[in-house]
């Protein structure tokens, strides 16, 4: 069947009419129906990707959380510049060691610092591997402007004031 052509201002039969309707009616059908076929069809895959977006996004989440976990677990290992560190204060005495290995054996600084009577030795709470360390003195709620270094070792210095006053010596070292 097809559609009949009717010129303009004529009068067409009421079974040319029917037949043209009829017509216009499967054609709207069948549209209708092929374009429910192609819904059902983009329903089935957006459908479709939302699942896979879901499991992917799942994937994702278990992913982060376990790469926040890892990183939780390595930061505690570290300090905030990314070297093992021990740390001991007690009282005016304190050292903090710098490791580059988690088991701690290979150290790679070390600072320390504290008190000490002048005119004394001051014996670190943790030794150097030799003399080459810096060491800063300063003088403690005084303001005397003598004495010095008068000797220093991997396990010790010795402070000297020679105008023979006493007073608290600030000190602090660092090296390896």
């Amino acid at each position: 069947m097809a559609l009949t052509e009717i010129e303009y201002g004529s009068l067409a039969s009421s079974e040319i009419m029917n037949n043209n309707f009829q017509y216009l009616d499967n054609r709207i059908s069948s549209v209708s129906e092929t374009v429910s076929t192609n819904q059902a069809g983009v329903n089935s895959n957006i459908a479709s990707i939302n699942s896979t977006l879901t499991s992917i996004s799942e994937e994702i989440d278990a992913d982060i959380e376990e790469i926040n976990k890892s990183l939780e677990e390595t930061i505690a290992k570290f300090s905030e510049n990314g070297i093992f560190t021990t740390t001991y204060v007690n009282g005016t005495s304190w050292y903090r060691e710098y490791f580059s290995d988690e088991k701690k054996e290979t150290r790679v600084w070390l600072e320390q610092g504290g008190l000490c009577a002048s005119r004394g030795t001051a014996t670190f709470i943790k030794a150097f591997r030799d003399a080459n360390y810096s060491l800063t003195l300063g003088t403690h709620n005084c303001n005397y402007e003598h004495g010095g270094i008068s000797s220093k070792t991997a396990g010790n210095f010795t402070h000297y004031d020679g105008k023979g006053w006493s007073y608290t010596v600030e000190w602090y070292a660092c090296g390896i």
